[in-house]
């Protein structure tokens, strides 16, 4: 019954769009007279049926942001639009420098070399397969259009709830001209971009575009040398002041510093068993710091006598800053009881959420560079041909704390050089004019991409594994085709369709294993041996005692359709409809060979997972008022969604393992020379692996306006109503920090067989699904006459309170047998806080509009908003949003 209350609503809700518009050009009948129109809106073209088309006349839900639009907002890159969009939501997975993209619902968590996204980026139409190129800066667009809905017709793989395209402004043969931007800002905040247009010729010109931003870390930073690892430190960080001789004297701030169970046996160096005080970090390179930069060259040439444009990009961008590191929510974790685990005072410096301590200084090495290739060329007076080709190659390194300091059991991640992907794509179109009944397209397109990883987990105190996957590979073939004919002059019908082959391989992939039992590692308590070592020791493959293949292959074909209907109820108004469906591609995972240390038996664990699909109805309306002063779009969708793809971290089985005989506080046993008691224990294998969600449904409604009231006033935003859930039966095993929710040991927690953590999911809200979201921004433009203008802008952003991840905590306190509270379960549960964001800025410009001077503030009510959350022993940890920001800009035309 609800459901058909929703279908009516949205359906009500389309359709008084245009009985509303009828009545306004009534209204207006009688006044036609040709005159000046001050309030109307510009029009805007968009490409999302691969052809140039108007928004409004566009029969799909879009989002198109313009270059004004996004200086006004501040936009630096793909996260920055997240609240600019319906239904968008960006956030950032730290340990692979990535954004995850969620759209209506629907995400990606697997933002390996593994997985791919669910909501397809495009760069000037082409595809950009790695979620790090999302990153680069983005400066000199044109606009950015965000499609709603399967885009599996026409944009083909991963796109299975949506695109972003990022268009740059295209060379102009008209003039020579170009801007120069400067800002400063809060955090040491330096940023620099520009562009300058050289008009060749009269069908030649080149547009060369680049920018730089330097920005201090906005964290409370420290390094601690108690931590277990700590080649890293400098030797100013390892002599700081002694302030214990042992552990468990409650002296300090963090666990390392005051219950430290290893460091009276780390080692044979006295003075390796002292406790000693942190040392504040330099905020200039420290984690969550920017330093990148980014140039654009591009060419367009149209020759006079020919009949065809060429339009060519080189682009570069490069990142050398801090690295990202998980949070602790101090916000979410404040009054909880000590016996619980406390707040942020009981093992950080200070209750703040942006804080971080580490033994691992953070770097992050991004460069990608993209060579992008558009030639339309006219056949014939009524037949185009378009030829897309893109290459992308990308190159990173990295280091990162993955524990910072949460844990005295130490760890870290390390990207080497040498991890990257190389793609390279290529489309063939053929176009029929728009001047016939009928219009259509057809092409192919192959992809094909080689990632390559180079990188190893370390725990200083035992297991390491390191990976070295030097080609895996994606190659994806598509035929496509889509047509609309005129039924009647008001009444068009859409029809599409698209064949997908995509085969995955992992050709020559290696992962090798080094621990205390194999004699790789220095061995259980052996500090002063390990940080004797060089810092990139375990950096050599060679000193690995073993090694398990990862070959393996898998391919998907799939047939994807689009069937449409739209209809002008007026010149001004349109109602559409459209069944769709979208693919994303199974995946061949990671492949594990394990060792069991008592019978030397070796046991194989295969990752694959299965495609999933979703199928999209839609129906909306697009209405122009008041002399087209006010642009509205109204759209309903129910979504059927199929074997979602969901990535964590957790055990595909177990294995006997010679491992430390632990006592109830989790702590080794050790004998009487001081060394630890071994013995053969059932451990868990542990994963990166990604499994297949049954069945969810996804349905909402989304209002966005556009309103020009008077000449110097402009009011738009949107409001949006979500419900998306797992409505099919998914038993799984509970992975969202089963160790502190059930009090059980770790190895307990990540048992698969395990009972205790046996649950069915079905009901659960989708992760980072707001059910309410709202967006409101209104532009006055003050004008002094020959003193020139003061342009205000003021942005509010409001979400309802959402789940940061399927889990849904607080649906399971009766049906889990959780040890802890019910009071205590909501200090670290998966439930995320409505929250509202506020922006401003006040802009002035002389008449000759040759400069202007600008200041803002993002963020002016200090939200925290965690976006990412991988909570873990108690520890509400996460990726957060930037705290308040403001500054100045000053701009030159010329």
């Amino acid at each position: 019954m609800q459901k058909i209350n929703t279908i009516t609503l949205a359906i009500a809700l389309a359709c008084s769009l245009p009985s509303i518009a009828q009545e306004s050009l009534a209204d207006q009948s009688n006044s036609n007279e040709v005159k000046k129109n001050d309030t109307a809106l510009e029009v805007i073209s968009v490409t999302a049926t691969k052809r140039k088309t108007r928004l409004m006349e566009t029969p799909a839900a879009i989002t198109a942001l313009t270059s004004a639009q996004l200086k006004q907002s501040g936009v630096n890159n793909i996260r920055d639009i997240a609240n600019l969009v319906p239904g968008l939501d960006i956030s950032t997975a730290t340990d692979q420098s990535a954004p995850v993209i969620s759209m209506r619902g629907v995400r990606s968590t697997n933002i390996t070399e593994l997985g791919d996204p669910a909501v397809g980026v495009h760069l000037d139409g082409i595809y950009s397969p790695r979620m790090q190129g999302a990153l680069a800066l983005m400066y000199d667009v044109e606009r950015i259009e965000a499609l709603r809905g399967p885009q599996g017709t026409l944009f083909g793989r991963n796109s299975t709830v949506g695109s972003i395209n990022v268009i740059s402004a295209k060379p102009d043969f008209t003039d020579d001209y170009g801007s120069v931007t400067l800002e400063a800002g809060k955090y040491n905040t330096r940023s620099a971009e520009g562009f300058y247009n050289f008009s060749v010729s009269d069908d030649f010109a080149v547009r060369i575009a680049a920018k730089g931003l330097k920005r201090d870390s906005y964290l409370e930073g420290y390094y601690d040398p108690n931590q277990y690892d700590t080649r890293r430190l400098s030797d100013a960080v390892l002599n700081t002041d002694v302030i214990s001789q042992d552990s468990y004297q409650n002296i300090g701030s963090t666990l390392t510093q005051r219950e430290n169970w290893w460091i009276d046996a780390a080692g044979t160096n006295p003075e390796s068993q002292q406790v000693r005080a942190l040392t504040e970090a330099d905020k200039s390179d420290f984690y969550n710091s920017a330093n990148e930069y980014s140039f654009r060259v591009s060419t367009l040439w149209s020759p006079l006598d020919g009949n065809f444009t060429n339009h060519t990009v080189f682009q570069k961008y490069v990142n050398d800053s801090g690295n990202n590191v998980d949070l602790v929510n101090c916000d979410k974790l404040r009054s909880r009881a000590t016996e619980y685990g406390g707040d942020c005072s009981n093992f950080l410096p200070s209750d703040n959420t942006y804080q971080a301590v580490v033994n691992v200084p953070g770097e992050l090495k991004l460069d990608i560079t993209y060579l992008r290739n558009t030639l339309n060329y006219a056949l014939t007076d009524d037949l185009d041909l378009v030829w897309l080709v893109g290459f992308e190659d990308m190159e990173r390194s990295s280091k990162q704390d993955s524990e910072a300091g949460l844990d005295v059991w130490d760890g870290a991640t390390y990207f080497l050089d040498g991890t990257g992907a190389k793609s390279y794509s290529t489309e063939l179109q053929l176009q029929s004019s728009d001047m016939t009944d009928l219009t259509w397209i057809v092409g192919v397109n192959y992809f094909h991409e080689k990632t390559t990883t180079l990188g190893y987990y370390d725990n200083p105190m035992d297991d390491k594994v390191f990976w070295d996957q030097p080609d895996r590979s994606t190659d994806a073939f598509a035929f496509f085709a889509q047509a609309t004919y005129k039924i009647t002059p008001k009444l068009h019908a859409t029809l599409g369709y698209r064949f997908s082959d995509e085969t995955k391989e992992d050709k020559g992939g290696r992962s090798y294993r080094c621990s205390n039992a194999d004699g790789c590692a220095p061995g259980w308590f052996n500090r002063t041996d390990l940080n004797n070592l060089p810092a990139d020791y375990f950096e050599d493959p060679t000193i690995y005692a073993s090694f398990f293949e990862n070959d393996n292959k898998g391919s998907w074909t799939h047939h994807d359709f689009r069937v449409g209907l739209d209809y002008d109820l007026s010149p001004d108004t349109m109602l559409y409809t459209y069944l769709a469906s979208g693919f994303k591609a199974g995946g061949i995972g990671d492949v594990f060979e394990v060792v069991n240390d008592r019978t030397s038996e070796v046991n194989r664990f295969e990752t694959q997972f299965d495609p999933e699909e979703v199928l999209t109805w839609e129906i909306g309306a697009k209405s122009s008022f008041f002399d087209n002063s006010l642009n509205l779009q109204a759209a309903f969708f129910y979504t059927d969604y199929t074997d979602m793809q969901y990535a964590s971290v957790g055990s595909i089985g177990n294995v006997e393992r010679l491992s430390a005989v632990e006592d109830n506080d989790g702590r080794p046993i050790l004998d009487g020379s001081g060394n630890p008691v071994l013995d053969y224990i059932n451990q868990p294998v542990i994963a990166y692996y990604t499994q297949n969600v049954p069945g969810s449904t996804i349905k909402g409604i989304e209002l966005e306006f556009d309103w020009k009231p008077y000449p110097n006033g402009r009011i738009t935003g949107y409001v949006t109503w979500t419900e998306a859930q797992v409505t099919d039966d998914w038993f799984t095993k509970w992975d969202y920090d089963a160790e502190y929710l059930f009090d059980i040991s770790y190895e307990d927690s990540l048992n698969p067989e395990n009972p205790l953590l046996q649950t069915n999911l079905k009901g659960n809200d989708l992760a980072m699904t707001p059910k309410f979201t709202a967006n409101l921004s209104y532009t006055h433009s003050f004008d002094f006459g020959e003193y020139g203008f003061i342009h205000s802008w003021f942005n509010v952003s409001w979400k309802d309170k959402s789940y940061s991840t399927v889990w849904n905590v607080d649906k399971h306190l009766d049906d889990m047998e959780f040890a802890i509270s019910d009071e205590a379960t909501r200090y670290i549960d998966d439930s995320r806080d409505s929250f509202a964001m506020f922006n401003a800025s006040l802009k002035y410009e002389p008449q000759s509009q040759k400069w202007f001077a600008e200041a803002f503030i993002s963020n002016a009510s200090d939200e925290t908003v965690q976006h990412w959350n991988s909570t873990s022993k108690g520890f509400a940890k996460g990726s957060f949003g930037m705290p308040r920001y403001y500054g100045a800009k000053v701009g030159f035309n010329f």
